[in-house]
């Protein structure tokens, strides 16, 4: 949804990644805490070591299992992440920037300062917002601050807007996210999860 801000974006997806992982943490917990095998047939006719091999497969059996809906969640949450973000950066240029063909981005380009000046002054008196977007997309390369703020002051709404595209994170960056989840829902071993020696036992 382009209405929201990029900021509640990352709220949101932050909020709900973080409960993902939250439960991930609690379930490896729960596995942690099992001390004994789950009651089975035969389960009275196996000894200590045995006992202590199947409880052990059961829990990484129960660990891969969580940690794979874990991974398939925690991904849907960056992707959705990424997605709604780079629709609202896209939304965010359009606005700021507007859809200019390529002969009067060159012009823009090869004006001088004077020239993209005088332009904006033509883009204020016309009342022209087109003719602005375009002065400003090229004052925004060429970080003229006089001429951004000659923008600002037409068109005040645009500040916020700038700032927060400024601020948006860039698509390799989202990427990276989703590339690291495996990394971020990580696989403790197995033997951190085993119980260990009773006291006084």
């Amino acid at each position: 949804m382009a209405d929201r801000t990029i900021p509640e974006i990352q709220e949101e997806a932050g909020r709900i990644g973080s409960e993902i992982l939250t439960d991930w943490h609690n379930t490896l917990d729960a596995i942690k805490g099992d001390r004994e095998p789950e009651a089975g047939l035969y389960l009275d006719r196996l000894n200590d070591e045995q006992r202590m091999a199947l409880l052990r497969e059961q829990k990484e059996r129960s660990m891969d299992e969580a940690r794979a809906r874990t991974i398939e969640e925690y991904r849907a949450n960056r992707e959705s992440y990424r997605d709604e973000t780079l629709a609202r950066t896209a939304h965010l240029k359009r606005e700021l920037f507007g859809e200019h063909h390529a002969e009067r981005i060159e012009r823009m380009a090869l004006a001088s300062e004077e020239e993209l000046a005088r332009l904006m002054d033509r883009a204020s008196f016309t009342e022209s917002r087109e003719l602005a977007q375009a002065v400003f997309m090229e004052a925004h390369s060429r970080d003229a601050g006089d001429l951004m703020a000659r923008y600002f002051a037409a068109y005040p709404e645009a500040r916020d807007l700038y700032n927060e595209w400024r601020e948006a994170p860039g698509a390799e960056v989202l990427e990276r996210q989703i590339e690291s989840v495996e990394t971020i829902v990580h696989r403790p071993s197995v033997d951190s999860l085993m119980p260990g020696p009773r006291v006084g036992v």
